[in-house]
């Protein structure tokens, strides 16, 4: 409704209707503590939404809980049953739209100054910002002879003039045509894109096998029947080219890169279970670069339509919708286990984005970087890849913001300011909290569009709770509003349904079944999803000692009781046989891969007081010292060592005879590491008939069997009728 023709004030029923339709500040007469679901609902039913039968009701009531399309009736909305109301007033008032786009710039401008004083840019972006400011205070006023009031805007959103990213010759760089990322993130009502929510929700795949020769066995889970595509020509932005390839040290990417990037590019969920410290440098650079590659991409379309609705407002006309960004800033969430790691990540993010001015950066080397960490501290007789996974800093609770500039990154940004976030799982658990405290947030994370986990296996032997932690709290609506501007929002965000646009890349040196839970229960792309692990030659091949290994099959009746079974068979018959053996032989180490086992173990052997030392990641430096002196000196009757003990400190145990794996290692690099110990450490009395090695499994270790024994032979230890296995 126009405003009265006597007063030059917008009436408070315009302002409510301008407020209700987000062209001004819908947040202005609410607390900081109001939840976004009220809003949510009717940013919703504004843009004719509740596509999905009951996921807008669900939001309404305050759920962050994703919903399930199961049995949902799927209706398309028709063109008539969008409500105009937003276009009726605009229409009302010819000098509105100008208006709101002067208010746009001043709010622009504003939010430029506060970015200059919570960052120390250099001196020219500070007068870019001054420019920019000045020039937004002088628009504000009068607007073609009438004045209006607005609420003035809290903006905190990342609408930076000197933050747009430019090619080396100052042009914006564009995506022609459709790309694999711009049909991802379309809001698409098609009945093909319903079947495909409904296909992910209910995890109704096809599977494909594909041949990768490069980077090894692959199986696609398809979802309506896409299959395999084929890679998208000139998706990556122009001005990542020569930064790319000054990173490959001048040469073209290889063969394994484009291949990888092939796959990160069409935006499924990627496991990854090929990792090796010969491939890290180039696996780093290719995630690092289609983490930058994403958000380019995504700031280049927010500029375009940001200036396409400051020319439709300019005339006078309705833009229409536009809806590009989510209800934060960040957009890629990187998962590391150590600083080390992080450490190499952003130095590979400040390279791509052709900074001559790495903002922070001294700083950053200082707390992240190898300065005092240097590798020589590291006995020489460690192994090359304990010395690689340790060299440097190993803090493993951590957090940094980066934000991009025109021409360089910026680290140490606050979180809602970042367009990538660098973290640990309990640098982020420190953030997001646990049900109950009173300070936890986790916002910040309802708008992740890539997530990446490098270093899965570390991960696993630090707490891989928190990443499960990190994963619940990954797309869910936000507490507060952070400044976002709803009629921007996309509305897949809208309606809770951004983890199945979220692409989730998970990479590891070994598949474990705590990744594989996270592939089956959080890797929901529409787009489907991908596993990738290399053909195992088994660790077996890599024993030198000649020692007879027996492996037992176990027979367990489930998997909920095998870890109860397991000890039963270990306590009724291996035990009593290796307390007689340690009379006349006392040198028996038992290794086991998890640390619940291990103390269930220990507690064992203690009451029934048998002579025993036990070394956990827990022992302190003397605890572990004399328990290895113990046993090699023969004084005990069994030694008890756990697996995330070996990774944390990689002990040349001395004097091992007999060998028992109550589990198999998750590495199967220890297994041939602990065999071999028995030929380099022992003394020269010991004779080889005393040497024998005994490793007990069942069906649900297929994973662990397959990199020990083999691909080849894996099957057949895991069908066999026969339950015992003998290599020498």
């Amino acid at each position: 409704m126009p405003p009265a023709k006597k007063s030059r004030k917008l009436s408070r029923k315009d302002l409510n209707q301008l407020k209700e339709y987000g062209e001004l500040d819908p947040f202005s007469n609410l607390g900081e503590e109001n939840d976004l679901d009220d809003l949510i609902s009717k940013a919703i039913s504004r843009s004719g939404y509740g596509r999905l039968t009951g996921t807008s009701s669900a939001l309404s009531k305050g759920k962050s809980k994703r919903p399930d399309y199961r049995g949902l009736a799927i209706t398309k909305p028709t063109k008539a049953s969008r409500p105009n109301a937003y276009s009726k007033l605009l229409n009302s008032l010819p000098t509105a739209p100008v208006a709101m786009s002067k208010r746009g710039a001043a709010a622009a401008a504003v939010s430029d100054e506060e970015e200059a004083e919570e960052s120390d840019v250099d001196a020219h972006m500070d007068e870019d910002i001054g420019s920019a400011s000045a020039s937004g205070d002088d628009e504000d006023g009068d607007v073609g002879g009438v004045e209006y009031e607005v609420d003035e805007v809290e903006h905190g959103s990342d609408e930076e003039s000197h933050d747009e990213s430019e090619s080396e010759d100052g042009t914006a760089d564009t995506t022609e045509g459709k790309d694999y990322m711009e049909a991802h993130f379309a809001d698409d009502d098609s009945s093909l894109m319903h079947r495909r929510l409904a296909a992910v929700s209910q995890k109704e795949y096809t599977q494909v096998a594909v041949d990768e020769p490069t980077l090894g066995q692959a199986v696609l889970y398809s979802v309506d029947n896409q299959g395999v595509r084929p890679p998208m020509p000139n998706s990556i932005v122009p001005r990542l080219a020569k930064p790319l390839q000054n990173l490959n040290d001048g040469r073209e990417s290889s063969e394994f890169q484009q291949r990888l990037l092939g796959w990160f590019d069409q935006y499924l969920d990627v496991v990854y279970a090929g990792r090796s410290f010969d491939k890290e440098d180039e696996i780093t650079t290719a995630y690092a670069l289609h983490a930058m590659n994403h958000v380019l991409k995504s700031k280049d379309l927010e500029r375009r339509n940001k200036a396409k609705l400051a020319k439709a407002h300019a005339e006078g006309v309705d833009g229409g919708e536009l809806r590009d960004q989510g209800f934060t800033r960040p957009r890629v969430l990187i998962i590391l286990p150590f600083r080390n790691s992080a450490y190499k990540v952003v130095e590979k993010l400040y390279k791509l984005a052709s900074g001559g001015q790495d903002l922070n950066a001294p700083r950053f080397i200082k707390e992240y970087g190898p300065e005092g960490y240097e590798e020589s501290v590291i006995s020489k007789r460690k192994p090359d890849d304990f010395r690689k996974t340790f060299a440097g800093n190993i803090d493993d609770g951590f957090r940094v913001g980066v934000q991009l500039y025109r021409k360089t990154a910026k680290v140490y940004t606050d979180l809602y300011h970042s367009d990538i976030i660098v973290a640990s799982p309990l640098g982020l658990r420190m953030v997001t909290g646990s049900e109950g405290d009173e300070r936890r947030d986790f916002d910040f994370l309802s708008s992740i569009e890539v997530l990446i986990v490098d270093q899965c296996d570390a991960l696993l032997m630090q707490n891989w709770e928190h990443v499960s932690h990190v994963f619940s709290h990954l797309n869910l609506t936000p507490k507060k509003d952070h400044g976002c501007d709803f009629s921007r929002i996309r509305n897949w965000y809208l309606e809770g349904t951004a983890q199945h646009r979220r692409q989730t890349i998970l990479i590891s040196e070994y598949m474990t079944p705590e990744i594989q839970a996270a592939f089956n229960n959080n890797c929901r792309s529409i787009e489907g999803k991908v596993r990738i692990k290399p053909v195992y030659p088994g660790a077996v091949t890599d024993v030198v000692a000649q020692v007879p290994q027996v492996f037992k099959r176990l027979s367990v009746k489930r998997l909920q009781s095998a870890a109860d079974d397991r000890f039963a068979h270990f306590t009724d018959i291996v035990l009593p046989e290796l307390e007689k053996a340690a009379a006349k032989d006392k040198h028996t180490m038992i290794f086991a891969s998890s640390y619940f086992d291990y103390v269930r173990i220990r507690n064992y052997c203690r009451d029934k007081n048998c002579s025993f030392a036990a070394i956990s990641e827990y022992s302190t430096t003397s605890e572990a010292m004399s328990a290895r002196r113990s046993f090699y000196a023969g004084e005990l009757q069994f030694f008890l060592y756990s697996e995330r003990a070996h990774f944390y400190h990689r002990y040349p145990i001395k004097g091992i005879h007999r060998l028992v794996f109550y589990s198999l290692p998750e590495h199967p690099l220890y297994y041939s590491e602990l065999l071999n110990l028995m030929l380099t450490s022992n003394d020269e009395t010991a004779s080889p008939e005393l040497l024998s090695c005994t490793a007990l499994y069942t069906k649900y270790d297929q994973l662990k069997v397959e990199r020990i024994v083999g691909s080849a032979l894996a099957s057949q230890l895991l069908t066999a009728e026969r339950s015992q296995f003998t290599f020498a």
